[in-house]
């Protein structure tokens, strides 16, 4: 969520998202072999205002995620789980000066299972359980964001955590923190706004499980990582752009076997 387009407007968009992953995994005998993963997202999203305090948001995935291990390279593509979100604005001011703004939201959606989700390609080893386009669970969310603005100097401060069930196949994956704090300055000309911005985020998901009803855990799974990143925003008339980079500064994830490298996200929105 973190900086939103224009917060009186509705808009709907197409977001592209990119992250990518090393893995290694250990062996009995000693060995490990070693793994690439790379997440690749594509998704239509927007929100529609009801009245001045009501934001609802939808967003809904194409998943495709590469795993490439030992020069074999194996695709998971479908639509991925719907989300949808309702916010509700507890405080707001704007005043006639205009040099302090004010935007608390707070709100919850909920995570369907319709993404693909295939528990035999998992159970033969070709695919992993986050390697599917989909979970097969429903996952109910929590979210606030808050966004305070002084004359041209700006920021917000976002947070969500994700209750994830068990799914059809009693595989949970795990709870899910994301919060981060954005700078960003609002620079306005004759015909355009411009948005540079910079900020850290943190991201804790838990361990999986196996075996939901049994508490049977998922071993090397779950951790934490930090980030900080760099983007802009971009507004001509009823169109806006985005581009955010993430590098990771600090990580502890699956025990120390996955790190991640990158991450990006880039998109365009239309005003209405």
């Amino acid at each position: 969520m973190a900086v939103q387009p224009q917060f009186y407007k509705h808009f709907a968009g197409i977001q592209y998202q990119y992250r990518s992953f090393n893995s290694t995994h250990p062996a009995d005998d000693g060995d490990a072999s070693h793994s690439n993963e790379q997440y690749n997202t594509v998704q239509v999203w927007g929100r529609y205002n009801i009245g001045n305090r009501l934001r609802l948001f939808a967003f809904i995935p194409y998943i495709s995620n590469i795993h490439e291990e030992d020069g074999k390279k194996t695709n998971c593509s479908g639509l991925g789980d719907i989300s949808f979100l309702g916010n509700i604005r507890v405080l707001s001011l704007k005043q006639p000066s205009n040099d302090w703004q004010h935007d608390l939201q707070i709100g919850g959606g909920l995570k369907l299972p319709t993404g693909h989700y295939n528990k035999e390609s998992i159970l033969r080893g070709d695919n992993l359980p986050n390697m599917q386009p989909g979970t097969k669970s429903w996952d109910v969310t929590a979210n606030t964001i808050y966004t305070a603005r002084y004359k041209s100097l700006g920021g917000t401060i976002d947070a969500s955590y994700t209750i994830v069930t068990p799914n059809a196949d009693d595989y949970k994956f795990g709870n899910r923190l994301s919060t981060g704090v954005s700078v960003f300055y609002w620079w306005q000309t004759k015909k355009c706004t411009i948005l540079p911005q910079g900020g850290v985020r943190l991201d804790a998901t838990g361990g999986d499980y196996e075996y939901y009803s049994r508490n049977i855990k998922s071993d090397m799974t779950g951790g934490q990582q930090l980030y900080i990143s760099a983007g802009i925003q971009a507004y001509y008339k009823f169109t806006g752009i985005q581009f955010l980079y993430y590098i990771p500064v600090y990580q502890h994830y699956a025990d120390g076997l996955v790190k991640s490298k990158s991450r990006a996200e880039t998109g365009i929105y239309f005003l209405f």
